[in-house]
């Protein structure tokens, strides 16, 4: 029994790693919405701006500890080179201890504004975040459908390739007939050969860009993914009006200058009441001695132990920071002057923005109707080629003029695979250019 109990271990040992191998080795299927979420889970730049996140909010919420006084303690032993004789006669002990304990809480206007910055510091941490996620999304969306595309320019050679080859294999059996010329099957042959280099290109391509968002997702460059999704395009007409009235305050870098004002104003308002307005000085202190302190008998006795203390108040006001033109003073005004430059800074933000959404609309409702055209073009040339390969068979046609009518098709549909990738990229541009979510 216990033989076959170990031969069963040992089974098992060697099947564990074979299933995990396996398991591994199986493609991962994607959808764009799992690429996102994986990538965002996974990539270190936003591991980065979280901890940055963590960081200021761990500030913000113990702002308060700027209320808590300074609080010092100390314990000195001294010894005097001459002897202390008492009233009595008596010499005392050289040593002394002297302890100290104080506290001080300095209350000034300003701490508010402390305060108000570390609040301010989170929120731009956080919009720095936003700002990652975005760029990270954008990045993994735009190379998952670039695959898609990618793939879809291979299928269209691909199909072009399997044509070549079954009218290659009926000019051969023509040939033996002499129904087609010795020159008409080279050049076919030769045709054929060329797109072969042509397909390996598209196929190191799309390699490398999975590659590129393997890298992005935080998997291993060489795991095996299965892309599951397609571009399509919606027949709608986007309206810009409509997209600058809603959207045009929710874009990350208007909000980031907002902030940038906010933080201006608050260092203007902090140098104002740091300087020009008083502060509060609390103090208390309390400072024991005791005499021949390694007599313990003497601890507390009068004439050996000893204390005093004091408790102050102070009020501080600088008064040559009010002369006119002072050191404050233009540092007030400067503080004033950037203010006035980021909100400048921020109207012509707007005017880019704007622009930069107007003509993603324009680029985006001119690809609509350039799909429409092109998916038009493909149907006709699609009929033309079929009656052109039945005019050759039937020997009214050319080869020239009939791969002619093969190179239009084929053309037709790259140039809609290449439209569609206009149209993906000008559709993300403008989800980042309004900071909403347009594709799915």
């Amino acid at each position: 029994m216990k033989q076959i109990i170990f031969i069963l271990l040992l089974v098992t040992a060697a099947l564990v790693p074979i299933f995990s191998d396996t398991a591994e080795s199986e493609p991962l299927i994607l959808t764009v919405a799992d690429a996102v979420k994986l990538g965002l889970a996974n990539n270190y730049n936003l591991k980065v701006q979280a901890s940055n996140v963590a960081g200021k909010n761990r500030a913000k919420d113990d702002a308060w500890n700027v209320f808590l006084p300074d609080i010092s303690a100390s314990l000195t032993f001294s010894r005097k080179n001459t002897a202390t004789i008492t009233s009595f006669g008596q010499e005392m002990s050289p040593w002394t201890a002297v302890g100290n304990l104080s506290a001080q809480l300095a209350l000034s206007p300003a701490m508010f504004n402390g305060v108000k910055q570390l609040e301010l510091d989170l929120n731009n941490a956080l919009l720095d975040l936003e700002s990652a996620e975005q760029s990270t999304e954008k990045s993994i969306k735009t190379n998952f459908y670039n695959l898609l595309l990618l793939q879809e320019q291979i299928d269209v050679l691909n199909k072009n390739i399997e044509t070549t080859k079954s009218r290659l294999k009926s000019m051969e059996e023509m040939y033996e007939y002499g129904y087609v010329t010795e020159l008409d099957l080279l050049n076919t042959k030769a045709g054929l050969a060329s797109m072969g280099p042509s397909l390996l290109q598209m196929e190191n391509g799309y390699k490398q860009l999975q590659m590129v968002i393997l890298m992005d997702l935080g998997l291993p460059l060489n795991r095996e993914v299965v892309l599951e999704g397609s571009v399509d395009v919606a027949p709608e007409t986007w309206d810009a009006d409509s997209l600058v009235s809603n959207n045009l305050a929710n874009r990350i870098d208007i909000q980031q200058l907002t902030i940038a004002g906010e933080i201006l104003g608050n260092a203007k308002s902090a140098t104002f009441n740091q300087s020009l307005l008083p502060a509060l000085i609390l103090g208390w202190s309390y400072s024991p001695y005791q005499s021949d302190p390694f007599e313990t008998e003497t601890w507390g006795d009068d004439g050996y132990f000893g204390d005093n203390g004091s408790l102050s108040l102070t009020l501080s006001l600088p008064v040559e920071d009010w002369i006119p033109h002072s050191g404050t003073y233009n540092k007030i005004q400067d503080a004033q002057d950037q203010i006035e430059r980021m909100a400048y800074q921020k109207e012509l933000a707007f005017l880019g923005a704007e622009m930069e959404i107007r003509s993603l609309a324009m680029t985006l409702n001119t690809s609509i109707e350039s799909l429409k055209v092109l998916s038009e073009s493909i149907d006709i040339n699609r009929q033309s080629f079929d009656m052109s390969m039945e005019s050759y068979n039937s020997g009214q046609l050319s080869l020239l003029d009939l791969e002619t009518s093969e190179n239009s098709l084929l053309q037709a549909e790259l140039d809609l695979v290449s439209e569609k990738y206009k149209y993906i990229s000008s559709l993300l541009n403008l989800e980042a250019a309004i900071n909403k979510n347009l594709t799915k």
